[in-house]
């Protein structure tokens, strides 16, 4: 039975969950087009690839013998290259063969591709039949989830570890846990807002080995390829961002990419460590719910990096797709609330741009945020159902969990 079938057979056994999936498959699938409607009127952004410009710089730099990193006259490094050397191994052949502009569409186009196919492999992973048409009509929804398709007009990466991500869930339902490891390891090694993604490694003994290769291997092929002295640079990169992240700009100052899910909160660092610790603790306690739990770490990931950004928000994709499919398989599920999560995620950009004009300024521009409202929902429905999969809290029952990973 396709998809559209089975969602349609339940409208009498979970009508509200029937209702919000076809809105949300609506706003989705017609967002490009009002994507470019916004664009006529001058209210979205364009296709600009302004950080796609950095990448090409980089590679430009790379081939001529410079460093990769250009450090600004007031010492910082905006504009620049940010990620790690063995980044650029995946932005050179586009460069190195096309012009620019055609090596960002190309980049664009691939990536966007490359998530469209693992949402559907992740969907069949999960027990999901496609018909043919259904999986063309998959494209423009995808396309159409605001933050990945912001991501490309950017030309950033979100896409790219977008499909990652969701590989890596696919491949651990199969039960291939070291290629699950591995690409995990790749997110969060090459971008280290991502490490939250990691939480499904704690689950498996074959993951975290997969991801300790994978992230072992990465580093020696950056050394061998671009040296030492490339990392050392990198290094200050990293100490430099660290130091930018704390002086975030509120949300209501709005740029189409602003998502800062904790600012203005006293004592923000300190709540996501501890929140981090949480997750650690939850999964190493739980038992049998690796849907939950690697849903919990993706979509932790813009929740819980110190500098964030609304793309991020595609980590979360596969987190829905793994929670409505959980909560689908219970008797007392709440298939709704990840939907309605992902159609907060959807709207946080302009929904934000009009609320930051509307909202009194007594309320904190923190709560002006629609995509603080769907990261919520989503890792807290995923935080307790990893914490019912576990037992009571002791340190005799965390040690034999640790010990029972395999």
């Amino acid at each position: 039975m396709s998809l559209l079938c089975r969602l349609l057979a339940l409208r009498d056994e979970r009508p509200w969950f029937v209702a919000i999936s076809l809105l949300a498959l609506v706003a989705l699938g017609t967002y490009p087009a009002v994507d470019w409607y916004l664009r006529l009127l001058d209210i979205a952004p364009r296709f600009g690839f302004w950080d796609f410009g950095a990448y090409s710089n980089a590679v430009e730099r790379w081939s001529a013998g410079d460093s990769l990193y250009v450090q600004n006259e007031n010492g910082g490094y905006h504009g620049s290259y940010l990620y790690p050397p063995v980044a650029l191994l995946a932005f050179a052949p586009f460069l190195l063969t096309l012009p620019f502009r055609p090596a960002a569409l190309l980049w664009t186009v691939v990536t966007v591709a490359l998530c469209w196919l693992a949402i559907q492999r992740l969907a069949t992973a999960l027990g999901a039949d496609f018909h043919p048409l259904e999986r063309l009509a998959l494209l423009p929804i995808v396309v159409g989830f605001h933050p990945l398709l912001l991501s490309a007009k950017l030309g950033q990466t979100a896409a790219a570890f977008g499909a990652l991500l969701t590989v890596a869930a696919s491949a651990s339902l199969r039960g291939y846990d070291y290629v699950s490891g591995a690409l995990t390891a790749c997110c969060g090694v090459i971008k280290l807002p991502y490490a939250p993604a990691g939480a499904h490694l704690l689950d498996s003994r074959d993951r975290f080995l997969g991801a300790v290769a994978g992230g072992l291997g990465l580093l020696l092929v950056s050394l061998l390829v671009f040296g030492v002295d490339a990392h050392r640079t990198f290094l200050e990169v990293l100490a430099w961002g660290v130091r930018e992240g704390r002086s975030a700009r509120s949300p209501t100052i709005w740029l189409p990419p602003y998502y800062r899910p904790l600012y203005g909160v006293p004592y923000s660092l300190a709540i996501r460590v501890v929140a981090s610790l949480a997750i650690v603790v939850g999964v190493l306690r739980s038992e049998g719910a690796v849907r939950e739990v690697t849903a919990l770490g993706f979509a932790a990931v813009p929740l819980l990096a110190p500098l964030t950004y609304a793309y991020y928000f595609v980590a979360a994709l596969p987190a829905v797709v793994l929670l409505v499919a959980a909560e689908l398989d219970r008797p007392d599920g709440q298939p709704s609330i990840p939907v309605v999560g992902l159609l907060c995620l959807q709207f946080h950009s302009y929904g934000l741009r009009e609320l930051g004009v509307v909202a009194p300024e007594w309320i904190p521009p923190v709560l002006l945020q629609p995509g603080l409202y769907g990261n919520l929902l989503l890792v807290g429905l995923a935080g307790a159902r990893v914490a019912a999969a576990g037992g009571p809290l002791t340190g005799r029952s965390l040690a034999s969990a640790v010990g029972r990973r395999d």
